[in-house]
Formats: C-alpha cells, structure tokens, sequence
C-alpha cells in the first residue's frame, strides 16, 4: 500500500496477502476439492469412503455428512460449505451431498464467466434473481400431499434409503421408521420430535429383527439387584426428590445424656424414609424413575416391597420416560396424586451387550417409542442407525410440510429448463448468470448419471428432450434400473423442503464467496488440515 508514492506497510511481517483473482480462485478451488471428495457417493450407486481416524479405526461410509465431519479443513470458504451442508442435515435430515454439488457447481460457473470478465456484482446479482425463480416454480409444481398418505410418506423413506448401506432392506426399514414417526407425530411440528424415537442398538443379530418398541429403553440398571427384573401393569411415579436423609450431625451443642437418645435421631431417620415408602405402596406405585438419588438402604426397602426404581436419570431420558408413559414429575412427594402417575403394561430389565437397560413397553399413547436396532457387527449397526434417522427426519419433514417432488433428477432438470427460459427474459449481463444457474442445477442429474455408470451425454440429453411440456415434470433417471421416465409413478420422492433449502443456502453461500476479494491470513495462523 502506498500513499503519495511513499510505501505505507499496514500488516505484520510475514501476514499472507491474497486479492482479487488469486483470493477467489483459492477459496473457489478449495470448495470444489470438497465437492469433489464426497461427488462419488451420490445416488443408489454412489460409492463409499473409507475414513481412518487418528486412532486407526475405520469406517466405510457413503453418508455425506459423516464423511464432512471426518475432513480436518483449513480453508474458511470450504469450512463455511460444510457448515451449509451440515445446516441441510440438521433441518431436513438428507441432502447433504446434493448441496455440496449444487453450492460447487455455481461457483465453478461463476469462476469462468469471472474468467470472461464478468464482474463478480452482476453473478451475484443473476444468482439471486434465479434462487428467487427457482424457488417460486418448486412451490408451484411440488405436489401437495395428505399428511396421512402412507403411501407416499414410505416411498419417501425408501428412496432417502436408496443410497445407504439398508437399501437392501428399505421396504422393512420405511416401514418401521413410518410406524415410528407416526406415534410421536405432533400437529405443528413433527420433525421437531424425532427426538423422541430413541434408537438401540443390539449387536450379534440380524438387522431384519430389529422391531419398534411402543415404549422406550432407557440405559439404567435398577438400583438394587433384589429388585423385580419383570413388572407388569405398572404403575409409575416420576420424580425429582433425593430418597435419603440427611446425616444427623452430633456436634459440642447437642447434650446426649441417655442412650436413647441416639436411638431417637436414628428412629427420626427410619421414620423419614418409612413416610416415604408409606406413600408409594399405598397409591399401589411398583416403579419408581428419580432424576435424583435412592440411598442404598431405601432401595433395599424398596426391594422387600416388590417395587423397582432406577435413579438419576438426566433430562433426556426423563423427557423421554414422561412422554411414553404418560406420568407427570413430581418434586414433591406428599403432593403425588393417581393423575401424576405413568402407566406401562411391562417394565424390564435386561442386559444388551455390556449395558443394562430399564424396557418400559405397552404404554398408553406414547409421544417417545424406541426402535430396537439389531444387527451382526458393531459397524453395521452405526451405519444403520445414521441411515434410519435420516429416513426418520424425511418423513417427520413431509408430515409437517405436506410437499414433495419426484427424486432422480427430475426436479432439478424441471427447474433448470424453466430457469434457461427465464433468462431470456432478462436484460443486461445478469442474463448469464442466469444461464449459468440454470446449468448448474443440472449438475445433480449430471452426477447421478456418471455415479451410475452411464453414459452422461447421452442420458443427460435425453432427460432435457422428455421434459417437453408440464405433464413431463416428473420425468428423471432411475438409477436402479438405468432408466428414464416418471419417478414420482415409480415412487421415487423426496420432501420439496429439501429443494428449496438447497437453492437458498447454496445460492447465499456461493454469493458471500463472491463478494471476497482479499484473503488477510496472520502470520501464525495454523498451517495444518486438509488444504485443497
């Protein structure tokens, strides 16, 4: 920097100036390097990467989002795409592939309209016109669903499955994640609750016997080994009081004069955690679940009555103990009532694998059921259970949204043959850019075709041509059969939710990249993680 010719130096020695040009192209690069890390996993022949952590463990996976979590990135713009495609994850459940291609694709396009002296305002200025477009045309041609439409809802599940490591057993796996999401359904905001479907998992059984629990496990022995290990109609307190007493203090201010008088503090005590036990047998409680302690001696009173309790449980799985059986929490215990009690037809014990486990089942109406994941290899089983929530966040999405669109393409050619004719109605350079939207929502088809083999030219030509008319919006590849046609017949759908947010967060990421033009680095600033 220079001011009247005389050299003004304004950043420490050894700070990394990089501007205009150079600063684009580097931050561009390293978000295509990511894209093109995770491109071959697309689709229900993508491929799987295998991830080694710093331990040596393994892991074979074609997920997205795990194989973005695993990427140790230096790179603030390729940082800032796996947050966006993480944000994808977290609100949809599935598409975080998708979003990576579709954010890499318009940046490699604006690269080269830059390239043609383009300036960077008129991409960006086009990219926001088209995002606008595009997202008014999914709202217009997505098909409205009836949150009922099991139908539909389970092919949504088996083609967010088409991909994953279950495929082969999609049909049984949409099915139980159906019934699963359907318990815990909530009239405003399902997806919020899938939290509430805890997953188990069992190893050294097939993944075929895996079942849905109407009730949940929680990872909690009982608090003493003489305690039932099997309840049936049973009747529970929840509760958030510590079963104990306090210690009785003998300090210099308290004169004992008889032996009997020491025997009174400990008969006070007895009497204290006598109340207590009084109150649950007379209501008829046989379980109790405390966020708090159970002395050691009160679970042994506990025990001699037949009533079985587990002890400081933590929010989450109080939370979920309260929605499946129905039971209000209690804090004080002389204000318990019969409507603050849960109900479950059986309360089990029972060791899996190395943990003990406490099994409430046939709740009344539960709002928190668990699916029992079981499967031969502990491997198996993880890659499973990220499948399974996955498929359950795309089902809870469409229940509350109602909106869905076909999959294998065919909307991302729908929107890319309407936005190519928009353009033309758009003056000035902005029109390119456009265009160059248009072009790079094809590229999720694009990588569709070559994940499967296929020739791209050929069948990408092919899938521009059917779309004639807007009776051919559906139309798309299907990548299990290698062939072109209408997938929402052929039940292949996923939420229009998922669209929508990939054309927004992919077009703001790839507009705030844009707008950079000089990368300041310190001079001490780390030199390590994955530099594309």
């Amino acid at each position: 920097m220079s001011y009247g010719g005389v050299p003004i130096i304004v950043l420490k020695e050894g700070t990394e100036d990089t501007r205009e040009k150079e600063a684009r192209e580097k931050n561009i690069n390293a978000m295509l390097a990511i894209a093109e890390t995770i491109r071959s996993t697309l689709g229900p022949k993508g491929m799987s990467k295998m991830l080694v952590d710093t331990l040596g463990d393994t892991t074979i996976t074609n997920d997205g989002a795990e194989i973005l979590k695993a990427l140790d990135i230096e790179n603030v713009a390729a940082i800032m795409m796996v947050n966006v495609a993480k944000a994808i994850d977290t609100d949809i459940g599935d598409g975080t592939t998708s979003a990576v291609i579709f954010s890499s694709a318009l940046l490699k396009n604006a690269l080269e309209l830059i390239e043609q002296s383009i300036h960077p305002k008129h991409i960006i200025t086009g990219y926001k016109i088209a995002t606008d477009k595009a997202i008014e045309l999914v709202n217009e041609i997505a098909t409205k669903i009836s949150k009922d439409d099991d139908k539909i809802l389970k092919d949504a599940a088996m083609t967010a499955m088409n991909s994953k490591d279950i495929a082969p057993l999609k049909d049984f796996f949409a099915g139980l994640a159906l019934k699963a999401v359907k318990k815990i359904a909530d009239e405003e905001n399902t997806f919020a609750k899938v939290g509430n479907i805890k997953i188990v998992k069992a190893a050294g059984k097939s993944l075929k016997d895996s079942e849905l629990i109407n009730g949940v496990y929680i990872q909690k022995e009982k608090v003493n080994p003489a305690m039932p290990d099997v309840l049936k109609n049973v009747k529970i307190a929840v509760i958030r009081k510590k079963l104990d007493v306090v210690k009785t203090e003998y300090d210099a201010q308290i004169q004992i004069f008889k032996p009997e008088d020491i025997q009174g503090f400990k008969n006070q005590e007895e009497k204290i955690l006598q109340d207590y036990l009084k109150i649950f047998k007379n209501m008829g409680i046989n379980m109790i679940v405390n966020n708090k302690d159970i002395s050691d001696k009160f679970g042994a009173y506990l025990a001699r009555e037949n009533i079985a309790a587990i002890k400081n449980l933590g929010d989450s799985d109080m939370k979920a103990v309260l929605k499946a059986i129905g039971a209000k929490q209690i804090d004080d215990l002389t204000s318990l009532t019969e409507d603050d009690l849960g109900y479950a037809e059986t309360v089990k014990f029972e060791k899996i694998e190395d943990d003990e486990y406490t099994f409430f089942t046939g709740c009344k109406n539960p709002k928190s059921v668990s699916i029992l994941l079981k499967g031969g290899l502990d491997k198996v089983l993880n890659s499973a259970e990220i499948s399974l929530n996955d498929v359950l966040s795309v089902i809870a999405k469409i229940i509350d949204t109602q909106m869905v669109v076909a999959g294998g393409g065919a909307i991302y050619i729908e929107l890319a043959k309407k936005i190519k004719d928009y353009a033309n109605k758009i003056g000035g350079k902005e029109q390119i850019a456009v265009t160059a939207y248009a072009l790079a929502l094809e590229e999720i088809p694009k990588t569709l075709i070559n994940n499967a083999g296929l020739d791209e030219i050929e069948r990408l030509t092919e899938l521009r041509a059917a779309h004639k008319t807007d009776a051919d919006k559906w139309i798309g590849i299907d990548t299990i059969t290698n062939t072109i046609g209408n997938n929402f017949e052929k039940g292949i759908v996923e939420p229009a939710a998922l669209v929508t947010h990939l054309l927004k967060s992919g077009s703001e990421l790839a507009n705030l990249v844009l707008r950079v033009d000089r990368i300041i680095k310190a001079s001490n600033a780390s030199k390590t993680g994955f530099q594309p």
